[in-house]
């Protein structure tokens, strides 16, 4: 997915819920799909590399446009992605990562 295509899908959830609320809704999509991955049904990248990700160009997004919103969802999905990451290491669903935090 491209940048201005991520920026027009969750900018406007995060506006209209809040931070919460979107970080609810964000962890309930990624619930989703871990079920799809249990299944065998799950195409793509698995739901933390993907918010990790979309937090990468949430940063490129604050660092043209300077909108302190886009930097406090990048934060949003960062803590997203480590709890989804937390999850899937207990479910024995992945390995061990370097991006992500392992002591806690």
């Amino acid at each position: 997915m491209s940048i201005d295509s991520i920026k027009q899908e969750y900018f406007p959830k995060y506006i209209a819920n809040g931070e919460q609320k979107f970080y609810k809704s964000i962890l309930l999509l990624a619930l989703q799909e871990l079920i799809l991955i249990q299944k065998g049904s799950f195409k793509g990248n698995p739901p933390h590399i993907k918010y990790l990700d979309f937090y990468d160009m949430f940063i490129v997004l604050y660092r043209r446009e300077g909108n302190e919103s886009y930097i406090k969802i990048a934060k949003i999905l960062r803590r997203a992605a480590h709890k989804i990451y937390r999850v899937m290491l207990k479910k024995n669903m992945t390995k061990k990562n370097i991006r992500f935090l392992n002591l806690i």
